[in-house]
């Protein structure tokens, strides 16, 4: 499982590249970032997923160093609800397209493409569903993935 951490930063240029230079320098391998405004156009939000070997605690006391850094959270898997968005183009041909909508229908996937060789998906779940959706349409060959990297949100307390 990968170690999440999300950041509050001022938006402001450079932000991103301070952030990302301090994990790079200290030799922390990013599986993905996303950041994005929030409603204060002042602010954005970072989501940082990072390999499971990584102590995250050592992570969160160096950004929490850098000028911008509002605030840092280290979430546990289970305190999060975790997505990512997928595109994923697969071949369909006469003979697979039926086959190829059933598995997206079962995977509740939305058609966003289509023409006489190929469908275009749109899937957004958690990075589990999505590697379970990629590896279901390998069969039928897939022609182009793009993917969103991790989205993160603390789940409410009970």
């Amino acid at each position: 499982m990968q170690k999440i951490i999300v950041i509050t930063v001022e938006n402001k240029p450079g932000v991103l590249n301070r952030v990302v230079s301090l994990l790079r320098r200290r030799n922390f391998n990013i599986d993905s970032l996303t950041v994005a405004k929030t409603i204060d156009d002042n602010f954005s939000r970072m989501t940082i997923a990072l390999e499971s070997d990584v102590d995250s605690s050592q992570v969160t006391k160096h950004l929490h160093k850098l000028i911008n850094v509002i605030k840092v959270w280290d979430y546990d898997p289970d305190e999060i609800v975790l997505h990512e968005s997928l595109f994923i183009k697969v071949n369909a041909t006469r003979s697979s397209r039926a086959e190829v909508l059933q598995f997206a229908d079962i995977f509740k996937c939305q058609i966003v493409g289509l023409t006489e060789k190929s469908i275009t998906f749109q899937y957004s779940n958690s990075p589990e569903k999505i590697e379970e959706f990629i590896e279901t349409m390998v069969p039928f060959g897939i022609k182009e993935i793009v993917r969103s990297g991790a989205i993160a949100i603390a789940k409410d307390k009970k």
